[in-house]
């Protein structure tokens, strides 16, 4: 059978300065996490990279991040992390806690004939995205460079409308530069991204748009306001083909934090 490489996509845990609640009705961010990191490694055998698609802090202190990595340790140590940072993290104080660690930041990696690639859309003192243009530069730059290896891209801001009049105003600002690179390059598959805390799944030229579930609280999807969901935590576990195959869907996680399908905060 030929082997397919196996990803899970976490996102937007939004842990807060102290472990707990970050605001008034919200879960507690940090059992959020530590359920849907237990699900993971009780559902899944084998995993080729763990993709963490940002607004990892609420709170973005050192300790904030060092507790991060406390949580990650309950994850198998083969199992290679890249994170990235989504509006509500400071990049810099990631990367320097982070890397010491042996996870990458915005990096990018093999895995068979794939490259998976991390792009930084953190835009400091902005709720919505920004790609910079040594960021689609760095991605041009990549693509070009593996010209028979198929590509997944990683964000945090939803590349496209999602249909939520709110959201939709505080997505990816630019992302007709990131389409410019993508469309250079037809071997590029799909595109995850974070921010939404909720399911979406749509295609561009070929190209699969993959939003995620969040470990914290989940908005419901065709809102004008922000509302929150009474859909579980989750995560999304990708599987890369050999011939540029993707294959994916979101596991829900049942947590404390759950409120009945009759009530939303």
């Amino acid at each position: 059978m030929t082997h397919c490489h196996r990803l899970i996509q976490i996102t937007d845990t939004h842990l807060g300065r102290q472990p707990g609640p970050i605001r008034p009705g919200y879960p507690d961010s940090d059992a959020q996490l530590d359920t849907v990191l237990a699900a993971v490694r009780q559902r899944e055998a084998r995993v080729d990279r763990v993709l963490l698609t940002g607004d990892l802090a609420e709170d973005p202190h050192p300790e904030v991040y060092a507790r991060l990595l406390d949580h990650l340790r309950a994850l198998p140590g083969d199992w290679p992390v890249t994170a990235l940072a989504g509006n509500h993290d400071e990049h810099g104080i990631l990367e320097q806690t982070l890397w010491p660690a042996g996870h990458a930041v915005d990096g990018h990696c093999d895995l068979g004939n794939w490259l998976i690639v991390g792009l930084n859309s953190a835009s400091p003192g902005k709720v919505g995205g920004y790609l910079e243009p040594s960021e689609c530069a760095r991605l041009d730059t990549l693509l070009a460079g593996h010209p028979h290896h198929w590509a997944l891209i990683a964000v945090h801001h939803p590349v496209v409308p999602v249909g939520s009049a709110w959201m939709d105003r505080i997505a990816l600002e630019n992302p007709e530069d990131l389409f410019a690179v993508l469309d250079r390059h037809p071997r590029v598959r799909g595109c995850l991204f974070g921010h939404i805390h909720q399911e979406f799944r749509g295609t561009r030229h070929g190209v699969e748009l993959l939003g995620c579930p969040a470990t914290c609280i989940q908005f419901t999807p065709h809102a004008d306001q922000p509302e929150r969901d009474t859909r579980s935590a989750g995560y999304r576990v990708v599987e890369l083909g050999p011939e540029g195959e993707i294959h994916s869907h979101v596991e829900r996680v049942a947590t404390s934090a759950d409120i009945p399908e009759t009530r939303r905060a």
